[in-house]
């Protein structure tokens, strides 16, 4: 990502790793895949639960992280993100290290660092958890507390000794802490191929909170932030990913994430919608300028400041969270397309219908700015019927920020252009993409 101001672009180059591939197609990009974390593929998976409890348990992790992006955390000897790390809903694998240690990540747009649990681990005792150890790996280097990237992520660092000690913090009061170095991630692609990435700046955590699951070895931060996963690839991708979500009710199939010219979408019904708010840290924010339902159109208060968003995009987050008093206006216009009875679920949380099937429900069409209308089927806006016979609607009120999540995004190609300043959508069946 590169930016207008000159100390911005001091940072962004500091974090820039060196890249090499078992083939030369840097220019074109690679694939990886991708899992949801209640996937049988996934060692969360619980196949006594039905698929309309796995939606509720993953809306209720949802709420969680979004009361978290109310407002952002200050700290003089830390750094901190206002999501909750372990509800992020996708995980990727990749090895970190020479030799190569496989890990399971949680990916997560909605934060920065990249980091993973490392010998010696406080919070590994008595747990199984693969560890990257420092002094078996070849590439593995420690950052100075006087290195310009420890600066970069933590000016109070170098309070704290020779070495660059971190701590990072995370809205649900979970952290992790250790030495902030550069190591080397290799990726296996979707084509047999690997990719490795050399001098990656990482949290080596030697202490986290005892919440991270033993599944999850640690965080891959995908936000706009200088040292998050995307800005440290920078130009060897050219400030391109995308990711491809299958339905949730179809998980038995992998998702896919690509980057560099690989991210790129094109062909009849893209639609782009500028990227805003880069100034503003981690998140990714556009302007959402109506929402339609058949042809009732709703108005979108626009953002409170010129060149701000008044929406932002979270692959972590279940659920669209909409201003409270449009999501009334939706909820009118809803009850008068399905023509059936309004009620909710059993925790009073969501707008839901008493229907066996999605059949007949209607579209809802977000309306980005730059004419980039997104048409909502029942399969993004609905859940699947519950076991009680409930269709529910996956979009809430909120009175804080509001947030276009991984649900209604199921079945887009959603590609983002840090560098062109876009996000760029298209109607995909994401089974079919090819791996």
């Amino acid at each position: 990502m590169v930016s207008k101001h000159p100390l911005h672009l001091f940072i962004f180059l500091l974090f820039l790793p060196f890249w090499s591939s078992a083939k030369d197609t840097i220019n074109s990009g690679f694939n990886v895949e991708v899992i949801h974390r209640d996937s049988p593929l996934s060692p969360f998976y619980d196949s006594s639960t039905t698929p309309f409890h796995r939606f509720t348990e993953a809306a209720r992790r949802s709420l969680v992280r979004s009361r978290s992006h109310r407002s952002p955390f200050a700290s003089t000897s830390s750094i901190e993100s206002i999501v909750h790390p372990d509800t992020a809903e996708h995980l990727m694998k990749f090895s970190i290290g020479t030799p190569p240690v496989p890990v399971l990540v949680v990916i997560d747009t909605g934060s920065d660092l990249v980091w993973s649990r490392c010998k010696p681990c406080i919070d590994c005792i008595g747990r199984s958890v693969p560890l990257l150890d420092p002094q078996h790996s070849s590439t593995y280097t420690e950052l100075s507390c006087g290195s310009p990237r420890c600066k970069a992520l933590d000016a109070s660092a170098c309070d704290k000794g020779p070495k660059c000690n971190y701590t990072y913090g995370y809205g649900d009061g979970s952290s992790t802490s250790g030495v902030f170095s550069t190591e080397t991630l290799t990726f296996d692609t979707t084509d047999g191929g690997t990719f490795s990435i050399h001098d990656v700046a990482f949290g080596c955590g030697h202490n986290n909170s005892i919440s991270f699951n033993d599944h999850l070895y640690g965080l891959a931060g995908l936000g706009r932030g200088s040292y998050s996963l995307i800005s440290q690839l920078g130009p060897n991708i050219g400030g391109k990913f995308s990711y491809c979500f299958v339905p949730f009710q179809e998980n038995t199939s992998t998702s896919i994430m690509s980057f560099g010219d690989q991210a790129v979408i094109k062909g009849n019904g893209v639609v782009s919608t500028p990227l805003l708010g880069e100034d503003s840290g981690t998140f990714y924010f556009v302007i959402l300028e109506h929402i339609s339902v058949g042809g009732t159109m709703l108005e979108v208060p626009p953002p409170k400041a010129s060149g701000t968003g008044n929406m932002f995009i979270d692959s972590g987050t279940t659920l669209t969270l909409i201003d409270s008093k449009i999501f009334q206006q939706l909820k009118q216009a809803l009850n008068t397309a399905v023509k059936l009875p309004p009620t909710t679920d059993p925790g009073k949380t969501f707008l839901c219908y008493n229907a066996t099937s999605r059949d007949g429900f209607p579209t809802i069409t977000f309306h980005f700015a730059g004419n980039a209308d997104l048409v909502l089927h029942p399969l993004n806006a609905f859940t699947e019927p519950s076991p009680d016979g409930l269709v529910c609607l996956v979009m809430l009120p909120t009175d804080g920020m509001p947030i276009f999540g991984n649900t209604v995004q199921q079945n887009f190609h959603v590609s983002y252009d840090l560098v062109g300043k876009k996000v760029s959508f298209k109607p995909t069946l994401c089974s079919k993409v090819s791996k």
